[in-house]
């Protein structure tokens, strides 16, 4: 039986089993996204009074819900994705997202999304969160390497202000990369301090 890890972001409705790295990596993009606002995971459906098995992932945007595809991480036992049709019908989704590996690991967002997850277990004292969120409320979106400059923290400015992405209390577009110039802005209300820890 193949061993599966579970991952778990403040933007999950539950932990996630995960058996491969692209799903993780995705899982890791979408919940960094500041578009996607909810990721959700279900692992069966019922269609014609019979369960059928679906690792399926449906993702809430600005634009709706999408249910994802993820065609190089897709089971073998569902070659067509039939299930996954059958839950973006259930979950009224407004369509199936597909994804390739090379989608996923495109760069330099996903390099940029990894070293950021990495700092998932910073632990962040209480001033330097206040800090931090105090310098964007006051500022208002602030180049990152201005937010650095302008705060005084009791660990490395720049570990606290990844870690708190990864909480939810900061949020930037990754596309581009980790730059100097890369826009730092305040998360989502609800989302901030609502985890402490993180799966895979």
């Amino acid at each position: 039986m193949q061993k599966r890890d579970l991952f778990i972001g403040f933007k999950a409705s539950r932990a996630v089993p995960i058996s491969n790295a692209l799903t993780r990596d995705f899982l890791v993009q979408a919940t960094l996204d500041g578009d996607v606002r909810r990721i959700e995971y279900q692992n069966s459906i019922v269609v014609d009074q019979r369960i059928m098995a679906v690792e399926g992932l449906v993702i809430e945007r600005f634009d709706g819900r999408y249910a994802v595809d993820i065609v190089d991480a897709r089971p073998s036992h569902d070659p067509a994705a039939e299930a996954l049709t059958h839950l973006a019908f259930a979950r009224r989704c407004h369509g199936i997202i597909e994804l390739s590996a090379a989608d996923v690991r495109s760069e330099p967002r996903c390099s940029a999304a990894r070293e950021i997850w990495s700092h998932r277990g910073v632990r962040i004292h209480s001033d330097d969160r206040a800090e931090i969120r105090e310098s964007l409320e006051t500022s208002g979106p602030v180049a990152l390497t201005e937010l650095v400059a302008s705060v005084m923290t009791r660990g490395d400015a720049r570990a606290v202000i990844y870690a708190l992405a990864c909480e939810g209390a900061i949020e930037f577009d990754l596309h581009g990369g980790i730059t100097d110039d890369l826009i730092v802005r305040s998360g989502l209300p609800g989302y901030a301090g609502s985890l402490r820890a993180y799966g895979a």
